[in-house]
């Protein structure tokens, strides 16, 4: 079965769209369709703090090189009320404040259509921005015609423009909830997780933060080579005044 023929097929009755883009897997899968399906379509990127600037930088290239229409919406953190607390509803209150600028972006383009990622297996996962997407009509085809992350994961990565392509969340996902969201740490994580690529060569990284300590992960296949240069990011962590752990297992992002 073809399922990406399906979801083209799915979205072929759509005359314009609006996608809500990040660059990962499941929206660039939709990217992908779009172009191949759908004459007016844009894909919407919405930057906001506690998007990392890689992210942002790798959803414009992935774009470019699907040949979707790429649109920037900014937001500060008052557009998005509440999501600094950090605390147990802070990814829905974010994929609201997200869809919610999805939605005036599709106005402004003269759409009322507008897709998201979600995928079949998310139904069965806790990802309370779902309902976000829900109460702001935001069609959700991967889900509709059950097609799961193994889908995918397969096909976009069949595709030449997916090299270099990682799985990435914001950055709010390193800090412990309940601990208030502050620039300075946001800005902290950024700045690790791009020098730990640029010391030890890997690209999937992920700097959980616990203020005096943090705890380093990577891809499992990955994991070797940032062992190689644990040292040196020790030291650097000491002189900063901060205890590094190293993940063991490594980072399963799917």
């Amino acid at each position: 079965m073809d399922r990406f023929r399906d979801v083209c097929d799915y979205l072929g009755k759509m005359n314009s769209a609006v996608l809500a883009f990040s660059g990962g897997f499941d929206s660039s899968y939709l990217a992908d369709a779009c172009v191949n399906s759908i004459d007016d379509v844009t894909a919407v990127f919405v930057d906001m703090p506690i998007v990392s600037r890689r992210q942002r930088f790798e959803a414009e290239r992935i774009a470019g090189s699907i040949g979707i229409p790429f649109e920037v919406v900014e937001l500060d953190w008052n557009d998005m009320p509440g999501v600094d607390a950090n605390e147990a509803d802070r990814c829905y209150r974010c994929k609201r404040a997200v869809y919610s600028a999805v939605r005036t972006a599709a106005v402004g383009l003269g759409t009322g259509n507008c897709i998201c990622g979600d995928n079949y297996d998310d139904l069965f996962q806790d990802r309370p921005g779902h309902r976000a997407a829900v109460e702001l009509f935001i069609f959700r085809p991967l889900e509709a015609l059950k097609v799961d992350r193994k889908d995918v994961v397969e096909h976009v990565l069949s595709r030449e423009w997916s090299d270099g392509l990682i799985k990435d969340t914001c950055l709010a996902t390193r800090i412990p909830c309940g601990t208030v969201i502050t620039e300075d740490v946001l800005r902290d994580i950024e700045e690790w997780e791009m020098s730990i690529r640029k010391i030890s060569g890997v690209r999937q990284v992920r700097f959980r933060h616990y203020g005096k300590s943090a705890l380093v992960q990577t891809s499992p296949e990955e994991i070797e080579t940032l062992h190689r240069t644990w040292p040196e990011l020790e030291e650097r962590a000491e002189e900063k005044g901060i205890s590094l752990r190293f993940d063991p297992e490594g980072y399963k992002g799917f």
